[in-house]
């Protein structure tokens, strides 16, 4: 990499950091424009070291401390936020370590910003679904960096296809396959894959610079990340072709699928986050407009007019990762 400007890339190591890393790497032009700084709190581990072979600058950094985070970011022209909620639940955790990223690039005069977001729930429902925490938190995160004026864009992912693995089990009989969800067949499901697409969908975003400024006059732009959208029957159908397995719908009663969590708690925000998907089609603020803002976002930033990978390219590259086949 021989770029003049640095791009700290948080979450270096995971899913959607390493997408970010792997693309821009490969990419003819930006790998010559950035230089790739990965942050990780482990820059010995075995991962860390893979990207430091592959001339990727890692440092040592913890969200959880204000010095920490400054540190990682300085000098930085771009960067990468991400949060993991799910590492240990708290809405406040996720939101006071997503201040810290905005607060290090206030400082540090950061020139672009690309937020991993989500939609706030609670105020696209009116109150109507209060506890989807680990979407509202990162919503509150891109509030207060749109706040601070930083010039930056969201990259919004949708619905993780790698949660088909589990999503999809094996019925009591052993012969066929069930699909269960707390939602009728027909809803259709923003399906992604941010091991290949996140780094896509970046890279399209630093080839339009000029978006990034929008942000600063209070206007920031959000990308919605999908392959696509897969309603319930088609996900079976689409299973059911690629591994001949039979494969069945089944529409779960609201409180069985909450009845299958650790805690009546997480029941019921997951059981929100679903039906964020029937009522507000997943990113909002209606099921059209979500439709309609993905396929703008393909159009407009995945690279070359090419297409994100489609959930049935998914499933026939990932069948074996499907164990109970």
């Amino acid at each position: 990499m021989s770029g003049s400007k640095v791009f700290t890339v948080f979450g270096s190591t995971g899913n959607q950091g390493g997408s970010i890393i792997k693309n821009i790497l490969a990419h003819p032009t930006l790998s010559k424009e950035y230089k790739l700084r990965g942050v990780t709190r482990n820059p010995d581990s075995d991962r860390a070291k893979a990207l430091t072979a592959q001339g990727v600058e890692m440092v040592a950094g913890d969200m959880e401390i204000s010095e920490s985070v400054s540190k990682a970011i300085e000098g930085s022209y771009a960067v990468f936020g991400v949060t993991n909620y799910w590492e240990n639940p708290s809405k406040e955790r996720e939101v006071n370590q997503g201040k810290r990223i905005a607060d290090a690039c206030k400082a540090h005069g950061v020139k672009q910003l690309i937020w991993s977001n989500l939609p706030h729930v609670g105020k696209l429902s009116g109150g109507k679904y209060p506890n989807v925490h680990h979407f509202d938190g990162k919503a509150e995160i891109g509030e207060y960096i749109a706040s601070l004026r930083i010039p930056h864009v969201n990259v919004v992912p949708g619905m993780f296809m790698q949660n088909l693995r589990s999503g999809i089990s094996k019925s009591g009989d052993g012969e066929t396959y069930n699909f269960a969800m707390p939602l009728s067949k027909e809803v259709k499901y923003p399906w992604f894959n941010p091991v290949k697409d996140t780094g896509a969908f970046v890279a399209g975003a630093l080839l339009h610079p000029e978006i990034f400024e929008k942000a600063t006059t209070g206007a920031p732009v959000s990308i919605s990340q999908a392959g696509g959208f897969w309603s319930g029957t088609e996900v079976c159908e689409i299973f059911e072709k690629v591994t001949g397995k039979k494969t069945n719908f089944v529409q779960l009663e609201q409180e069985t699928y909450i009845g299958f969590m650790s805690t009546r708690e997480l029941g019921q925000e997951l059981l929100e986050n679903m039906l964020l998907v029937s009522d507000y089609g997943y990113f909002g603020p209606t099921v059209e407009k979500s439709i309609e803002g993905l396929e703008e976002s393909i159009k407009e930033y995945y690279p070359d007019g090419k297409k994100p990978q489609s959930l049935e390219e998914f499933i026939v590259e990932n069948k074996a990762a499907f164990w109970h086949l």
